[in-house]
């Protein structure tokens, strides 16, 4: 086996035992019943039952609240009532559809219910045990990955903030978020790509039908939660190997163009999805429209004057109040013992800019390393990949100012792990020998 086999075994490895513990560890594992992370968990428990007494494809298959008289309400009330029903096989009086959201994990949950007939709880058990599983084999992935590629402190200093950031642990077992389905395009695509380089063999059909079928894969886990951010995570390995290999303007752009139209046949196919289920629910193919027309307004492009609240207080808001909203959010608390330190993604920016410089300074007065054409990649990649979060800030404004208790998840997709691995890079290569 050899160096960098020995590296990518060892990173893939240690990231599973230490990120499945955090996953799967007695403080996260205890279900918080707030508008949040945690507590979204609840449609998809309401699915199983509705599953569990109606049928998997009843109401479309969607996820939605059990014996909800008041709407969309939150509360440990309403969540705990979820898991009840579900637990106990009461009768459902009402089911209210979530139609933001193919849920396609409440009808394999819900396969898996009725195929083995274990008892609820331990279908529970299962179902979170598993999705964080998966979850931090695809972290790992990123974390070997990066491990080859850049250097074992760029790999460590991934693993590291995966393994203490909130927005790494809380969602990865969360059975409605499912976080290694927003990273499964980008991961699926650094390997496919490494692949080609390799074999000098640029296999278009096979590459853009991973990408179609990942996206795909992803709107029918996670919905359209933070899509924009995905579609442009998807590309960022594309940058790093048109950067690295030297594909040329021309080349590039012409991929580009393809990309582009695979992401968005696969967006389009997603919500063609969602609008079948839609109208297998209501009975109306115009409601499944009209819908994601309203969805779409409401939380992106619509007048605010055709709304009321927080919905029309929303759409008013400038991208820049939003943005910033997001800059002062906290991307995680370091622990000393005597204080907690919240390092806000503003802080981070400022780090990953003063070692981007630190590598570019090097670089400027002579000091040329061996594999300049690495860094140089790694660096675009890395600012170009602050495109993702921003796109859905920017674009989805109005949810985003509604939600930022949820979207700070955005920014490592991939951005800040890119980031981290820029600074594991550049450390690494102040101490090699240098090359005039």
């Amino acid at each position: 086996m050899n160096k960098n086999r020995r590296i990518f075994v060892f990173f893939l490895l240690s990231g599973i035992l230490l990120l499945f513990r955090q996953y799967n560890g007695d403080h996260w594992a205890f279900i918080k019943f707030i508008s949040g992370l945690p507590g979204a968990e609840r449609v998809v428990v309401a699915r199983l039952a509705k599953s569990q007494q109606d049928g998997l494809f009843s109401s479309g298959g969607l996820l939605g609240l059990v014996d909800s008289q008041e709407g969309w309400k939150f509360g440990s009330e309403i969540a705990n009532h979820q898991y009840e029903i579900y637990q106990t096989g009461q009768a459902i009086q009402s089911y209210l559809v979530y139609k933001s959201h193919p849920g396609f994990q409440g009808v394999i949950f819900g396969l898996f219910d009725i195929l083995t007939n274990f008892p609820p709880t331990v279908n529970l058990k299962i179902f979170g045990t598993s999705v964080a599983f998966v979850s931090s084999i695809v972290i790992a992935l990123i974390a070997a990955v990066i491990a080859v590629e850049f250097g074992w402190l760029a790999g460590t200093l991934v693993l590291l903030f995966a393994v203490i950031s909130e927005w790494m642990i809380i969602p990865a077992g969360n059975l409605y978020w499912n976080l290694w389905a927003f990273y499964l395009p980008f991961v699926y695509g650094i390997f496919m790509l490494a692949n080609a380089s390799k074999r000098k063999n640029f296999l278009a059909w096979k590459i853009y039908f991973a990408v179609f079928s990942t996206i795909l894969i992803k709107i029918l886990f996670t919905g359209f939660e933070i899509i924009t951010t995905a579609l442009v995570m998807s590309t960022v390995p594309f940058v790093y190997f048109a950067t690295r290999d030297k594909w040329g303007w021309k080349l590039l752009a012409k991929r580009s163009v393809i990309l582009g139209s695979v992401l968005a046949l696969a967006t389009i196919a997603g919500l063609g999805i969602l609008i079948l289920q839609i109208t297998a629910s209501e009975g109306s193919l115009s409601s499944g429209v009209e819908y994601v027309t309203d969805t779409f307004n409401r939380r992106a492009a619509g007048n605010p004057d055709d709304y009321k609240g927080i919905y029309a207080e929303s759409l008013r808001s400038s991208h820049l109040v939003v943005i910033k909203k997001y800059l002062n959010s906290y991307a995680m608390v370091i622990s000393t013992g005597e204080k907690d330190i919240s390092v806000a993604y503003w802080h981070l920016i400022v780090i990953f800019g003063l070692f981007t410089a630190l590598y570019l300074f090097k670089h400027r007065i002579g000091l040329h390393i061996n594999n300049h054409r690495t860094g140089i990649a790694l660096l675009i990649s890395t600012w170009y990949s602050i495109a993702a979060p921003l796109s859905w800030y920017i674009i989805f404004k109005a949810t985003s100012y509604i939600h930022t208790n949820l979207f700070p998840l955005a920014w490592q997709m991939p951005f800040v792990l890119l980031g981290f691995a820029l600074c594991g890079y550049v450390i690494q290569d102040m101490f090699k020998k240098e090359t005039i």
